[in-house]
């Protein structure tokens, strides 16, 4: 994992917009201070508990990559790609 990313995450967490985020069991979320709504799939909701739940991104991985029975490699680089865009949307 890249110090980059670990800053992405700590940014979007210590300016409360992953947290303000509301999101469904669904998949559906809306983020209260643009009015946009998005939807992801069942992975990118256990993504945003796990990482809602202060998780770290080795741990959100690990748990990840058991729930899924993947390798995970594989799950680090979605992880990445999901926060990144996460990222993008909530600038």
């Amino acid at each position: 994992m890249s110090a980059e990313l670990a800053n992405i995450l700590r940014e979007l967490i210590e300016k409360e917009r992953l947290s303000a985020l509301a999101v469904s069991a669904n998949g559906f979320a809306f983020d209260p201070r643009s009015g946009q709504s998005f939807t992801v799939n069942h992975t990118g909701v256990a993504t945003m508990e796990l990482l809602l739940a202060n998780h770290s991104i080795e741990s959100t991985v690990g748990v990840l990559a058991k729930q899924y029975e993947m390798p995970t490699d594989v799950v680090l680089g979605s992880v990445e790609v999901f926060i990144r865009q996460l990222a993008r949307y909530l600038a």
